[in-house]
């Protein structure tokens, strides 16, 4: 069993407002809770790249935020943060920190959202490698937000040994675009069900130049069957995620006995 809290949130205008309220949220998480495992905060809630200046220094944000995994002894996706990059622009960089508050990996979101409105590659350079980490509960894959639009992702996550799909978002309701909070809902879901994995999925809450994240961080499991969901505001969603359930019905399907892996392949 995964004990895991979604911090549904959004970056602040400064980079200490942002590591202040993570920490407050962090400190709210683990209240209480002392069979915590895991903690998972939202893409960019640290801030965004044109909202906190010219790619700062990250340096006190990450020392914060690995000495409070190391308080509480549990691990924390810290959501995402732009990282200088060789070309100028800055990486979309997902950290997770173990429960000694050390690196346990680094994902840099690979697939950008060019579209629906918005070019995230005038800022943001691609990752070139999946994200894979390993736990002491099971092995997590990383994610981030557009690319649930690439069933791929997923899929290549898994079939390298992800226990655990966790995607970190900023998923806005659309405007001026028609809304899109179902493709949230059935995206999210879809992860879940067509590879048989738990998927946690934390989406910010907010405003962000005219942008509107919506929340509706869920839980889902791998029957495609959503166990926890925040609703439209600031708020921590704790999660059960039965990992001996999941083997039952991956053992079941059978969809993964037939697989060919060949197919899949990120890289």
């Amino acid at each position: 069993m995964v004990n895991a809290a979604l911090c549904q949130t959004i970056g602040r205008s400064s980079i200490q407002a942002s590591t202040d309220n993570m920490e407050a949220m962090i400190r709210q998480a683990v209240q209480g809770r002392p069979d915590l495992d895991l903690i998972v905060f939202p893409e960019y809630c640290y801030g965004f790249p044109n909202t906190i200046g010219s790619h700062p220094e990250v340096g006190d944000h990450t020392r914060r935020i690995a000495a409070l995994a190391k308080e509480h002894h549990v691990y924390i996706l810290a959501g995402s943060f732009p990282r200088l990059a060789e070309d100028g622009r800055a990486y979309n960089s997902i950290c997770l920190y173990d429960r000694d508050g050390q690196l346990a990996g680094r994902y840099d979101k690979t697939h950008l959202c060019v579209g629906i409105g918005y070019d995230e590659s005038k800022e943001v350079a691609p990752g070139q490698s999946s994200g894979l980490f390993q736990t002491d509960f099971g092995t997590i894959g990383v994610m981030v937000c557009f690319e649930l639009r690439f069933p791929e992702i997923p899929r290549t996550l898994v079939h390298d040994g992800a226990d655990l799909i966790l995607c970190p978002a900023a998923f806005p309701v659309g405007t001026p675009l028609p809304p899109r909070t179902d493709h949230w809902d059935v995206m999210v879901r879809a992860t879940a069900l067509q590879n048989l994995t738990w998927t946690l999925a934390c989406n910010c809450f907010g405003e962000v130049e005219g942008n509107y994240p919506f929340g509706r961080s869920m839980a889902v499991d791998p029957w495609g069957t959503v166990t926890a969901q925040a609703s439209g505001r600031e708020e921590i969603v704790y999660v059960q995620a039965d990992l001996d359930y999941q083997k039952q019905i991956r053992d079941s399907v059978g969809t993964w006995s037939t697989r060919r892996p060949e197919l899949y392949h990120l890289d």
